[in-house]
């Protein structure tokens, strides 16, 4: 479908795709670390990822969504060999069976920013298991050899050394005398390596080599106090509907096998105990998610400011596989034709969870509007934007975002003051938090969502709140007035705001300039005055 598909917008349209574009448009690829992004709020090239990552080169090579497909493509290519390996030879699965645990797993929304990060777990492990049980070949060392250019340290890369590693140590406790220690250390050694070599950058920031003398982050003023009882229910919604970046839907099938396995394998005396050891993994995953926000831990996480650099709570990435491995391990013991019938109903679970079929079936069959990658970005819509943009004459030519995604227009090739990053420094938020000040006293929903975290470092307005998918022509016609201070935004050199509102009272500050829209979009474009 192209760009005509139904896309994910949170922290996909909305943030990486616009990233990935700005680094090939700016030819920021390669800058160095402290380099500032024009088009996204001036925010330093750290803040957007690696130049070893083949994610980034795709955008270098290739149009945006053209990258975007083949990346898609090839973590489900992977991911289907990788898990069809992983289940017929490391969890002895029938090679009947193990097709359909492939497809079902390979049919999984990957994260398109993770790469293989989710994606490529089984392969990795299977190369792991092989290497421990000295079947290993030269394909297995360079899967590890180049795991790192096409996943995330931060993301999954840690979590899955500290499994394997955990792994390891099982097996050694246990005097397992056929595991070769030795080459699975190795392997670790080259898999740690390789993700220093590709997130040099975090590791010479975290050494201070390089970083700007008085750069304080934005992400120390990070502040997410749950209590007890909203932690208990966030580990409990963890453990059993899983984690939106790292999708397992497990909750209806394999879930429910589980518990009946469970009750099943107690009667009839049989040993449960690799199952419950995954299931007992699971909790502690579960628990570490729910509870990685809880108040009591944010004396810990200000001690150790490295705590908010790498969330510990990720070792929820590591859910899409443990899930499909236990479900192996109990349908395994099943006869072979009921076995592939529950993973087929395993294979329509995930296909019709996936945005991309069901948004499609809603507008086909109901006839539902959805947000397509062509609509979210609205290139000819933002051509007509630039065009009045260039025509004004104003030496300031940056633009604040009111009521839609910095995104939209830093894809559009137009700078921004303000955008979705998640590293720029503390004191441009305290300067943008100057601007929106007596817009965030009026909502406190807005005002701890920015105060607290920041990361979307937006123009908020009290009434124009975004919506999940960023568009407002159909939920609301203006805004009062815009409650900004505009000398610091001039400062910043602000020229402009395009708002998917109009504003009723837009004081002497502000000047229609144009509205230019489309079949989603309403863009008033103002000038500041």
């Amino acid at each position: 479908m192209g760009e005509d598909a139904s896309i994910r917008v949170h922290d996909n349209l909305e943030a990486n795709i616009a990233w990935y574009k700005s680094l090939a448009d700016q030819h920021l690829l390669l800058a160095s670390s402290y380099t500032p992004n024009e088009t996204v709020m001036q925010a330093p090239r750290i803040a957007f990822g690696s130049e070893w990552s083949l994610i980034a080169w795709l955008f270098v090579w290739f149009k945006p969504i053209v990258a975007y497909n083949i990346n898609v493509i090839l973590m489900s290519l992977v991911a289907f060999f990788g898990t069809y390996l992983f289940t017929k030879d490391t969890l002895k699965l029938s090679p009947k069976i193990a097709p359909f645990i492939a497809l079902g797993f390979a049919l999984l929304p990957f994260w398109f920013s993770g790469g293989l990060s989710s994606a490529g777990q089984p392969l990795l492990f299977w190369s792991f298991d092989r290497i421990l049980k000295k079947h290993n070949s030269v394909i297995d060392w360079i899967i590890f050899l180049l795991f790192p250019f096409y996943s995330s340290l931060i993301l999954s890369g840690l979590f899955m050394m500290v499994l394997m590693v955990g792994y390891l140590g099982v097996n050694f406790l246990k005097k397992e005398r056929k595991i070769a220690y030795g080459t699975g250390v190795l392997s670790l050694i080259i898999l740690t390596i390789g993700y220093i070599l590709v997130d040099y950058r975090l590791f010479l920031d975290i050494l201070k080599i390089g970083t700007p003398a008085g750069f304080t982050p934005h992400r120390v003023e990070f502040v997410q106090g749950n209590t007890f009882a909203e932690s208990i229910k966030a580990a409990k919604n963890s453990f059993l509907g899983g984690q939106n970046h790292f999708p397992s839907f497990h909750t209806y099938l394999i879930l429910p096998l589980v518990f009946f396995y469970l009750i099943y394998g107690f009667f009839k005396q049989k040993k449960l105990v690799t199952v419950v050891f995954c299931l007992v993994i699971l909790g502690i995953i579960a628990i570490i998610d729910g509870f990685w926000n809880f108040t009591g831990f944010e004396s810990l996480k200000d001690k150790l400011p490295i705590l908010k650099a790498i969330q510990l709570d990720r070792f929820y990435s590591l859910y899409p596989n443990l899930w499909f491995g236990v479900f192996v391990l109990i349908i395994r013991e099943l006869p072979i034709k009921i076995a592939i019938i529950l993973a087929s109903i395993q294979v329509m679970i995930v296909l019709f969870s996936n945005q991309l079929v069901g948004d499609y079936i809603k507008k086909t069959i109901h006839g539902r509007d959805y947000v397509s990658y062509r609509e979210f970005y609205a290139e000819d819509l933002f051509s007509k934007v630039k065009t009045v943009l260039k025509e004004d004459e104003n030496p300031n030519k940056r633009v604040g975002m009111v009521g839609l995604h910095p995104a939209v227009a830093q894809y559009n090739q137009i700078p921004t003051i303000d955008g979705y990053v998640v590293l720029y420094s503390l004191a441009y938020k305290h300067q943008i938090q100057a601007i929106i000040q007596p817009e965030l006293n009026q909502n406190k929903f807005i005002k701890n969502y920015f105060e607290q975290w920041g990361s979307r470092c937006y123009l908020f307005d009290n009434e124009a709140v975004i919506a999940g998918d960023g568009i407002l022509k159909k939920q609301k016609c203006c805004t009062e007035s815009l409650d900004y201070d505009f000398d610091k935004l001039k400062q910043l050199k602000c020229g402009y705001i395009l708002s998917a509102v109009e504003v009723r009272h837009p004081s002497e500050h502000l000047k229609l300039l144009s509205k230019v829209e489309d079949a989603n979009w309403r863009v008033w474009i103002y000038k500041i005055i």
